[in-house]
């Protein structure tokens, strides 16, 4: 049950930090493809789009989550494939950093949520990073992470 509602927290991190990655001003050619990947993640996210989550996230891609909880890939998209029980209805995002340092991407933000995870309703306020590699002409997510802060 607590690996469902971590998954379900990095879900909203990953939504919030596409969207407000949406909002930055495009710097470069690397930063509005990484700008746009997240914003990708974050719909992946938000529609349980296990598809794009098996084909944008690496084999090794974890989740920290704010509950104190690991989340491989693979238990994300296990929860993913389970929306009755994991749903947001509430993902604003504000203060959203973004940076492409080489081949990596990074987008910093905070987020408060209401969802349901693991069937249980929750609402927080959190901060978030989330990291990306670029892989060829694609990006590969590798890491999500995001502490409580209200």
């Amino acid at each position: 049950m607590k690996k469902r509602v971590a998954v379900a927290v990095c879900v909203v991190c990953l939504i919030v930090a596409g969207a407000a990655a949406q909002k930055q001003s495009m710097g470069g050619a690397s930063k509005a493809s990484f700008e746009k990947w997240v914003a990708e993640a974050n719909k992946a996210q938000t529609d349980n789009d296990a598809k794009w989550m098996e084909a944008n996230l690496s084999d090794a891609y974890v989740e920290g989550t704010s509950f104190g909880v690991w989340i491989p890939k693979a238990q994300l998209i296990k929860d993913a494939n389970d929306p009755a029980n994991n749903k947001f209805t509430k993902s604003d995002i504000s203060d959203v950093q973004t940076d492409v340092v080489g081949s990596v991407g990074l987008a910093r933000f905070k987020e408060s949520y209401d969802a349901v995870i693991e069937g249980q309703h929750r609402a927080r306020t959190i901060i978030c990073s989330m990291t990306a590699v670029k892989a060829g002409a694609s990006w590969k997510g590798l890491s999500n992470h995001c502490s409580k802060i209200e």
